[in-house]
């Protein structure tokens, strides 16, 4: 599969709330206390996983990373979005808010 061309955007301080934490793919969930709305992370090597909490809220440091849908990555996610319907209604998104991907990486938290 052809991955996104990851661009830096800026980085950003963002209360969060803990929903889920896996530290084998060092993946987080949250919340965006401010917005009220769910969103993954991808985990720093730095950042002591270990550490957090379920349900506490945290203040974060968060890189913000854009990519636009191409063609190619978007014709291998059609592929797979036959066998799973989340993944189908997550492309229709993307595509609908204008084809942007977003990725927020979490490189610091206290």
């Amino acid at each position: 599969m052809v991955t996104p061309d990851w661009k830096y955007i800026e980085t950003v301080e963002k209360k969060i709330r803990i929903n889920t934490v896996n530290q084998k793919e060092r993946h987080v969930d949250a919340l965006d206390m401010e917005s009220m709305l769910p969103f993954c992370l991808e985990a720093d090597p730095q950042v002591d996983l270990a550490k957090l909490k379920k349900a506490k809220i945290y203040q974060a440091t968060i890189k913000v990373f854009n990519a636009v849908l191409s063609g190619e990555l978007e014709s291998d996610l059609k592929e797979m979005a036959l066998r799973d319907t989340q993944l189908l209604h997550s492309l229709q998104a993307i595509k609908a808010s204008g084809s942007i991907l977003k990725k927020f990486e979490l490189i610091k938290i206290k």
